[in-house]
């Protein structure tokens, strides 16, 4: 599994640029490959920005994976969140 296609989502960047990034991926019998992003984030408060980066980071591949951190990884690196993790879900 390749992961840099990722990236430019992760990071906002338009998917105009990257768009060509899942031709490179074939498989010898010559059958697209398909292709499974990751994203990860705490997502409290889901605004603008969250549904534009998921977007984007859908638009790179086939399948979009979305992970939520839990909530003491927040509480030790932003401070408590404002839902808990099942609301965040």
């Amino acid at each position: 599994m390749n992961l840099i296609p990722s990236f430019p989502a992760l990071l906002g960047l338009s998917t105009s640029y990257f768009g060509g990034i899942g031709s490179f991926h074939k498989r010898k019998s010559g059958r697209k490959r398909r292709i499974r992003f990751y994203m990860d984030g705490c997502f409290d408060l889901v605004h603008y920005g969250h549904a534009n980066a998921l977007r984007q980071a859908k638009a790179l591949g086939d399948e979009l994976v979305v992970g939520v951190v839990n909530d003491e990884v927040i509480v030790e690196h932003k401070g408590p969140p404002v839902l808990n993790m099942e609301e965040r879900i």
